[in-house]
């Protein structure tokens, strides 16, 4: 149709230019179109004077008028002039189209391509002379070209002056053009975006991009764009360059710590796919993050905004927990500070990762005591506080009740009354004498293929932990309790060690933290009990050790010593005797050399020494760092003996009847069955251990007479002082009712 129009209008009288306004569509159609017709193309960009100069608008009405003289063709299309037109605003294109409907080109035909003016027919219409014969509109000239002008410091793939965009729009270009120019274009009438930094420049050529620009600086943003470029504008072309095509949330730390760009380059990689994420603390924390700077002290931090009863709260810590595992100190320094604001909240959101935070743990717990759930925030300090059950037949409840005191009255950094008067009390009668001494446990153990760990001032406030450890790597365990001689220091308790033939080592570091300089902890600077964090490092690494010597079967037994305890609550009841000695107190005051005629109850003789049983100092001892030894109360003198082995993981327990009967005169009785020999088997039930007898090969009975009510009663099984396994008691009343707890009594 639009062909027809122009084969009349070259065949006419009419001796005006013919306008035809194209779409899009029609562009390149129609061009061929009115080659073949015998029309020549004449540019109007061929009318610019340099490459970033505007055509001569002039010149082109002038060669238009003479065409009939000069122009080396009587007949041919002008293209570029409607687009130039539409740059240059609705004023100039109307005023310079009412030039053109007017003038006169004599004998010449010239077709005019008009795209981008289909704002402009109906004003042309308004003149009765323009009528079919002088212009055609196709499809309604429907044009969709939008400009986006970027400077070249954007970096962004352009088009380089004016002239190169006139030239592209008359080859057909149709859609978005960018293009290098300072020709001012406000006026358009087509869309003109302006791209003046690289992060429009990013929006610009890559599609879906919606990250806020304060997640960069422009230079970073500007190297973004320059990967760009080259990866054909594909973000996720520069993500797999940089390793960042998987497993976007391993590794987390050694991609995110530094300033460089691939650091910068993984936030952006997490801001762009954090809907993909399974981190589910991460997305949230991403979320809230749109400033690079921000990101690693928001990840260390955001926790602290959720209260421990959000429903988010649980996974939020576990998945926190995992991204900060290798964080340094320092940052994790940063953070304890900042989570002391809410002190109610400030401990739940601690974990047991660095040493700061397990001293800021156990600070805390202190100062305001102990919380369920304990065993999920720091589990080796929920070890080390459980309550551990001696099986020694000396005195093992004695032990049980008072090491558990101690260990309270440890972490509270408070004593107590009845508790103090206990000390004093054992301090006369010495009970500890019952014991064996370390030498002859060890004489009675097997040395042969054994390794000798001695770990200078383990006291036996450490076997829960330990036993719990011991457990978790799979280890056989067998424990003696015995006692040190008198005075607890090493160098009266070190006999064992120089006689010993095989393998042996000695390590110091448990004794520096409690009472040395070199330990980093002193009680006049901080009184609260923080060193116990380094104490329980020190348990853990030693049990490491044992479990890798017997891995590598380079012993087939692992024996752990220690020369005396320590007592951290004698440096707590800061008490010194008043006696006047004739000698000089030594280890912080709790012994000295013998002296005569002496009028002290709390004081022990032993190889030349007085040693003080109670809490007491004598005069002219160096004050303690945070703990002492060199005295006799319980937790400096008793120590324990350890056996680790390898263990036989095949051996179960089962119970023979999941449910027994239960009288409340004599209590109940259970019976187990054991798939292997055991030996010493016990219960320990509610914090109380329960010898059984041996039935056969297989099978234990167990009398529990303190179990006289209708319930559920979990218990743990030992052989020996490994734990074999835990059983769970169902106890009813005669009338086989479980919760029938006051059958029996009416």
């Amino acid at each position: 149709m639009q062909i027809d129009s122009v084969k009349k209008y070259l065949t006419s009288s009419v001796k005006t230019p013919y306008f035809l306004f194209i779409s899009d569509g029609q562009y390149k159609v129609v061009i061929d179109e009115l080659s073949m017709l015998g029309l020549d193309i004449v540019q109007m960009s061929s009318f610019c004077g340099s490459d970033d100069k505007l055509p001569d608008i002039d010149g082109l009405l002038t060669y238009i008028e003479a065409a009939d003289v000069n122009a080396r063709s009587k007949k041919f299309v002008v293209t570029g002039l409607g687009e130039y037109l539409a740059l240059r605003g609705p004023d100039e294109a109307s005023r310079t189209l009412s030039r053109l409907k007017d003038l006169n080109v004599g004998g010449a035909k010239v077709v005019l391509l008009l795209r981008g003016l289909a704002s402009q027919i109906a004003a042309l219409q308004a003149d009765p002379r323009f009528d079919s014969r002088r212009f055609n509109v196709v499809n309604n000239a429907e044009c969709d070209l939008s400009i986006t002008l970027a400077a070249p410091s954007v970096g962004l793939p352009a088009l380089s002056g004016f002239k190169a965009l006139l030239a592209e729009l008359e080859d057909g270009r149709c859609g978005s053009v960018v293009v290098n120019t300072a020709v001012n274009l406000e006026k358009a009438i087509f869309t003109v975006h302006q791209i003046s930094n690289a992060y429009d420049g990013i929006k610009f050529s890559t599609r879906g991009f919606a990250l806020a620009r304060s997640c960069g600086s422009d230079a970073r943003w500007a190297e973004l764009l320059a990967e760009l470029n080259q990866s054909n504008s594909s973000l996720d072309e520069v993500f797999e360059k940089h390793g960042l095509g998987n497993n976007l949330e391993s590794d987390f730390y050694a991609r995110i710590a530094g300033s460089d760009y691939c650091n910068w380059l993984y936030f952006i990689c997490l801001k762009s796919k954090a809907d993909i994420l399974q981190n589910g603390y991460l997305q949230f924390v991403l979320d809230k993050t749109n400033r690079f700077e921000d990101f690693v002290s928001n990840i260390l931090n955001a926790i602290i905004e959720i209260p421990h009863t959000d429903k988010r709260f649980s996974s939020y810590y576990r998945e926190r927990k995992a991204l900060v595992e290798k964080f340094p100190e320092s940052d994790i320094a940063d953070f304890v500070v900042n989570n002391r604001q809410v002190v109610s909240e400030s401990i739940y959101k601690l974990t047991d990762g660095t040493r700061v935070e397990r001293e800021e743990i156990i600070a805390w717990l202190s100062q305001n005591g102990l919380i369920p759930g304990l065993e999920g925030i720091y589990p080796a300090l929920a070890a080390y506080l459980k309550k551990y059950v001696f099986k020694c037949p000396q005195m093992a409840d004695l032990l049980t009740e008072y090491f558990e005191a101690y260990k309270r009255q440890k972490m509270s950094n408070e004593l107590e009354n009845d508790f103090l008067e206990k000390v004093d009390q054992l301090a006369l009668a010495r009970q500890f004498n019952r014991l064996p001494t370390r030498n002859e446990i060890i004489d009675s153990v097997d040395k042969s293929d054994t390794f000798l760990y001695w770990l200078d001032a383990l006291g036996v406030e450490y076997l829960g932990l330990i036993e719990a450890l011991v457990q978790k790597r799979g280890l056989s365990v067998r424990v003696h309790i015995a006692r040190a001689e008198l005075p607890t220091i090493t160098s009266i308790n070190r006999d064992f060690f120089n006689a010993w033939q095989g393998r042996k080592e000695k390590n110091d570091e448990l004794d520096d933290t409690k009472h040395s300089d070199a330990g980093g902890y002193n009680f006049t600077n901080n009184e609260l009990p923080i060193h116990l964090a380094k104490e329980l490092d020190i348990i853990a690494a030693m049990i490491d050790k044992a479990a890798t010597e017997l891995a590598l079967r380079h012993c087939t037994r692992f024996l752990i010593v220690s020369d005396h305890g320590a007592s951290r609550l004698a440096v707590l009841r800061r008490k010194e005797e008043k006696y006047d000695t004739d000698t000089i107190g030594e280890h912080s005051g709790r012994c000295c050399e013998i002296f005569k005629p002496y009028d002290l109850p709390f004081a022990a003789e032993g190889n030349g020494y007085l040693v003080l049983a109670d809490y007491g100092r004598f005069k002219g001892g160096r004050a303690a760092n945070v703990e002492v030894h060199g005295g006799a109360s319980l937790e400096e003198v008793v120590v324990p003996i350890i056996e680790l082995s390898l263990k036989d993981g095949s051996v179960t327990v089962k119970l023979v009847d999941e449910v027994v009967t239960v009288d409340y005169r004599t209590g109940t009785e259970i019976n187990l069955f054991f798939n292997s020999p055991v030996q010493d088997v016990s219960v320990v039930l509610n914090g109380k251990p329960y010898s059984a007898s041996q039935i056969d090969a297989n099978h234990y009975s167990i009398k529990l007479p303190d179990t006289k009510r209708a319930g559920e009663y979990p218990a743990d099984v030992y052989a020996g002082d490994n734990l074999v396994g835990k059983v769970m008691i169902k106890a009813q009343g005669k009338s086989g009712k479980v919760n029938d707890a006051f059958d029996d009594l009416f």
